[in-house]
């Protein structure tokens, strides 16, 4: 189900400059106020997996795009551009809910390399560990 919603350009500027140039350890994308595309909320240069899941609105839902640091299973250090879909329990209402859900594919199909995005909808969801082994389970 598609909701007609348009990325904008910035999005795919900010999703290079993190991907390739290495510019930003996490974007987060929203919705615009007038509910037509999805745009850059923040970029930021610097930032720890703690740090990003405090920065997610409990009561809003956002796509986020963050170079994950992470040991692979012969313990060397290894990043992956990975895409969360948070989208909370609590607070949102059903109408953003929708067009958050409805928008998600036309995202991640422009954000190229981006392969399968972790869904939370609380903070639990973005466990560094249980996102290691998601990294681990999908990665070649």
């Amino acid at each position: 189900m598609a909701s007609g919603i348009k990325v904008s350009s910035d999005v795919l500027t900010a999703f290079e400059d993190l991907k390739t140039h290495h510019k930003y350890k996490c974007v987060t994308f929203r919705v615009s106020d007038d509910e037509t595309e999805i745009i850059v909320e923040n970029k930021v240069p610097e930032m720890t997996w703690d740090e990003f899941q405090a920065s997610l609105p409990g009561d809003q839902p956002r796509w986020a795009v963050y170079d994950f640091d992470y040991k692979n299973k012969e313990g060397h250090d290894r990043s992956k551009v990975i895409m969360v879909k948070w989208c909370p329990d609590g607070g949102v209402k059903v109408k953003a809910k929708m067009i958050h859900s409805s928008s998600s594919d036309a995202l991640i199909k422009k954000c190229k390399g981006i392969t399968k995005p972790i869904q939370a909808s609380d903070r639990g969801d973005l466990n560094f560990d249980e996102v290691r082994d998601h990294i681990l389970l999908t990665s070649q």
